[in-house]
């Protein structure tokens, strides 16, 4: 399909900022239908029509897209959606004031409007809006092109192939059997990129199966995402393979059969790819002869063409114990002091859900003042998925209010907070992916530092506020996360800030006007977590 625009599609930027999100990635439970384009958290960089077209509309909101305009092409019906823009200011006079027009008439909080056809007309390349943050994310440009059968790629619209010999990174494959066979196996990266698996014999398995895999590829922005192409092989022949060229948009809001939503996670970022055809398997083994070898090979492509490529051997074995259960809606641990209920779910697979308690917590998952207060349970899945946050149950009295229950997950190898509400007998809590479930206590201290140099300018010099005085100060937290209480104070008196939540910046804007008053101005911030620990106070100069 992108053959038919060729020539015709531009890049949207006068340079070639990198990728930071790539086509179809999974993203909190929908998948990004678009490009990012990363900015470097800066504000301002121009951005250009990617074709000659005309406005179709023009929205905003707090989240989401925040400030955005769609395009259209009539020539190569086409639309092109910006989203997360600073202003519209460009070349073309009138955006600006329409906006701000839209903004007093209607709700100031947002607004949508279509806009009449011609009214508003671009050249390919021309300057049509700057850069932002607004609504959900970063300081990035977000481009999605799309008509109405669906989503194109933007990268080979553009004829983009970036210098790049390194392959994808293959990280683990997941194998589930409809007879209760469940295994996850590391994949280890050679010197020479190539990929290995250590196992000490061959893995007997039957019935269908269901083959996943983890990996990503370094896309020019560092991300680790933007695998362009998947490949599933039997003895060499093709069984499945998925390029993300075009998406429609039924695949777009059914993301649960490309991706596994119970190991995919944006941050860090590890996507979990299902290889499943349409009957929602990857292969029937049992169709082979019993005690035969087949070589099942995974492939994963990137947008440049790198290749990278394990091989599992297979033995046929139709020894497996069955994996159904009469029950498909709930499960419990065997002392049932952890359930889960289904009821309200759409399900997925004809397998089970398995609560073991564990007899104490591996190493790696241990972090320094922050304490198991009851017993673990490891949640697995084998040949069970599920689509939204299932209902839970963990027995006991817990009342120290830096008490509450946590997911490890070990896909991501991170301790998660989950949603969760205690009960005299229980805490009753919302699950939407496997781990290790715990009821932990939060000591640990929130920390403020300084944040990378990069964000000693928030915007470039046309956007800035010359009398102001822009500063930043990071804030993170291991376990429960920063809550809304931050104090912050001026020469020991309350001073107003806004607070980043995607970056969990501390943002002071100062008037350049005090330096009459003082050459030197002390600055005090304090945070808490969702624990109530306060972070020690941390103190700056502030110098004019």
């Amino acid at each position: 399909m992108a053959e038919t625009f060729e020539k015709k599609i531009f890049w949207p930027m006068f340079i070639r900022l990198p990728i930071s999100g790539s086509f179809g990635e999974f993203r909190n439970r929908h998948l990004h239908m678009g490009c990012d384009f990363k900015t470097y958290g800066i504000n301002g960089f121009p951005i250009l029509s990617v074709f000659d077209g005309e406005l179709a509309s023009m929205s905003y909101s707090a989240w989401g897209y925040g400030l955005s305009i769609v395009t259209y092409s009539p020539t190569l019906n086409l639309y092109a959606r910006y989203g997360h823009l600073n202003d519209l200011k460009g070349d073309v006079k009138g955006l600006d004031e329409l906006k701000m027009a839209f903004l007093l008439l209607g709700n100031p909080k947002g607004f949508y409007y279509k806009i009449p056809p011609g009214m508003f007309k671009f050249k390919a390349k021309e300057p049509i809006a700057r850069s932002g943050e607004t609504g959900s994310g970063v300081s990035h440009l977000h481009l999605e092109i799309y008509n109405q059968s669906g989503y194109y790629n933007p990268l080979p619209l553009f004829d983009y192939r970036p210098y790049d010999n390194n392959p994808p990174v293959i990280q683990r494959i997941y194998i589930e059997s409809d007879r209760g066979y469940l295994q996850t196996i590391p994949v280890i990266q050679n010197e020479d990129l190539s990929h290995k698996i250590e196992i000490e014999k061959k893995i007997k398995v039957g019935g269908k199966l269901k083959i996943k895999v983890a990996g990503y590829d370094l896309m020019t922005s560092k991300n680790k995402n933007g695998i362009y192409e998947l490949q599933l092989k039997v003895n060499n022949g093709i069984v499945f393979e998925k390029k993300f060229l075009f998406m429609t948009t039924q695949d777009a809001a059914t993301s649960y059969n490309l991706y596994d939503i119970h190991k995919s996670s944006l941050n860090p970022p590890h996507y979990v790819h299902n290889l499943f055809n349409p009957d929602g398997y990857s292969l029937d083994i049992s169709q082979f002869r019993e005690n035969s070898d087949v070589r099942v090979g995974i492939h994963l492509y990137d947008v440049a063409g790198n290749e990278s490529k394990i091989i599992l051997p297979l033995v046929v074995s139709n020894a497996n114990p069955s994996a159904k259960n009469e029950n498909l809606r709930a499960f419990a641990s065997k002392d049932s002091k952890v359930s889960l209920d289904f009821k309200e779910n759409l399900v997925f697979g004809e397998g089970t859900v398995t609560i073991e308690k564990l007899d104490k917590l591996p190493d790696e998952m241990k972090v320094q003042d922050f304490l198991q207060i009851s017993e673990a349970y490891k949640i697995e899945a084998i040949d069970y998925t599920w689509k939204g946050a299932a209902n839970g149950a963990f027995s006991g009295d817990y009342p120290d209010t830096k008490d509450s229950l946590y997911l490890y997950d070990t896909t991501i190898r991170n301790w998660l907070l989950v949603t969760s509400w205690k009960t005299k007998e229980a805490i009753k809590f919302k699950l939407g992916r496997t781990g290790i479930l715990a009821v932990m206590r939060d000591n640990v201290k929130p920390v403020i530092y300084y944040p990378y140099l990069i964000y000693r300018d928030y915007n470039l010099p046309e956007i800035k506020e010359p009398e102001m005085i822009d500063k930043f100060y990071a804030v993170s937290d291991v376990g429960s996360g920063i809550s809304g209480n931050v104090e912050v104070l001026l020469e020991g008196q309350p001073y107003p800030f806004k607070f980043d939540w995607d970056r969990n910046f501390v943002i002071l804007e100062i008037p350049k006007s005090l330096e009459k008053q003082k050459d030197v101005l002390l600055l005090q911030i304090r945070v808490t977590d969702n624990a109530k620990n306060y972070s020690e106070w941390f103190t700056d100069l502030i110098t004019f």
